[in-house]
């Protein structure tokens, strides 16, 4: 659910005007409301950087979820935390490109690639918009459907508020 803020009166001041007893039989407001300048909302980036050179980094397909994941230990790491069997809470192994669990259930999880690139074809990231940030900040190649020229106008998005 998105929540958004309500203006409050307090964002109003007002502002009095000095009149004149003549101007007072004119019935013209005596005080006019004026919006303060509220602070412009921040524009955020759509796409941190998430990977580095310097560690060892794949991509897992769980179920259509498709995540970067660090290799630490040759263990399975997403958003910073170690992935786990979410049915018996297991830890996860790589064998080849599929992922199972090695705890109780022995069940597979998804499928694993060393290779980044595979982040897109998976459909890490869906909108054309998104796919093309995210390659240009982690590095990726765009798939060939992704360098064709868009024929046709798209609607506004919200996406056109994170515009640098």
């Amino acid at each position: 659910m998105r929540r958004t803020e309500q203006t409050k009166l307090s964002d109003f001041t007002e502002v009095k005007e000095e009149t004149s007893p003549t101007e007072k039989s004119n019935p013209e407001p005596s005080s006019v409301l004026t919006l303060e300048a509220l602070p412009p909302k921040p524009k955020g980036q759509m796409w941190y950087k998430t990977t580095s050179a310097d560690e060892d980094w794949g991509v897992c397909n769980f179920d259509g979820t498709v995540l970067l994941v660090r290799i630490v230990d040759d263990r399975i790491h997403a958003h910073g935390e170690e992935a786990v069997c979410k049915w018996c809470s297991g830890i996860l192994v790589i064998d080849d490109d599929k992922v199972f669990c090695n705890g109780v259930c022995k069940r597979y999880q998804g499928e694993f690639s060393k290779n980044l690139n595979v982040f897109l074809h998976w459909e890490g990231a869906k909108s054309y918009t998104l796919r093309k940030m995210v390659a240009d900040v982690e590095g990726l190649d765009l798939e060939s459907r992704d360098l064709k020229p868009i024929s046709y106008a798209p609607n506004w998005s919200i996406l056109y508020e994170y515009d640098p």
